[in-house]
């Protein structure tokens, strides 16, 4: 079996991953210190529900872009992890989804690229599908209405007014204290945000 020299100086053999083997070790030791704790289950669930499955056996430097335009075309088409909750919806994913998976295998393809263990990032060559713009729907002033009263009848007027108003996101407003808030003034400070993972309330470092 070769060897190739990787960035850091010390001789990594080629051949020693398999894709899903390089994408564990890209996830546990790269991508967990650069993405938001809130992101680690969405990346787990690209990799382990999609990636492994599909791709994962392919020795590592032998990934090529043919083989991944045909992993993304497949999803696309089939590509919905079989489940209750989505037994009406489309059987493929959205063209979001296929390029979020494909901004992962790309990031973690550099890294190999890096490392010494390809030559190229196969990720380079792919053409990614193009993203659906939808138009946004916005509640009639009678519906917003009615809603904003049940919200107060709820106790929750105030969270949703905000949203409203600032356009702010779910983890921002309930990381929101009220030291954060200036009366007199009319400010407001994101200082933090709540996230909840795998079942857990965490504020993300």
């Amino acid at each position: 079996m070769g060897r190739a020299t990787s960035a850091s100086g010390k001789a990594a053999k080629v051949g020693r991953y398999t894709v899903f083997q390089w994408m564990e070790e890209w996830f546990e030791h790269y991508a967990k210190i650069k993405v938001r704790p809130s992101s680690h289950q969405t990346y787990r669930g690209y990799i382990d529900n999609h990636i492994k499955p599909n791709i994962g056996r392919i020795p590592l430097e032998k990934l090529t872009s043919p083989e991944l335009q045909k992993f993304y075309k497949k999803l696309l088409a089939n590509g919905r992890v079989d489940r209750l909750e989505s037994r009406h919806q489309a059987k493929g994913l959205s063209p979001k989804t296929v390029r979020n998976i494909h901004q992962i295998i790309s990031s973690a393809m550099s890294l190999a690229k890096e490392q010494k263990l390809i030559v190229a990032n196969p990720a380079e060559g792919c053409a990614l599908p193009r993203l659906e713009h939808r138009e946004m729907k916005t509640l009639p002033v009678e519906q917003l209405q009615s809603f904003l009263r049940e919200a107060k009848e709820s106790g929750v007027y105030e969270l949703y007014y905000l949203e409203l108003a600032t356009g702010l996101r779910r983890g921002e407003l309930l990381g929101l204290n009220w030291e954060d808030i200036d009366l007199e003034r009319g400010d407001l400070r994101v200082k933090r945000q709540i996230a909840r993972i795998n079942g857990e309330v965490v504020e993300p470092p």
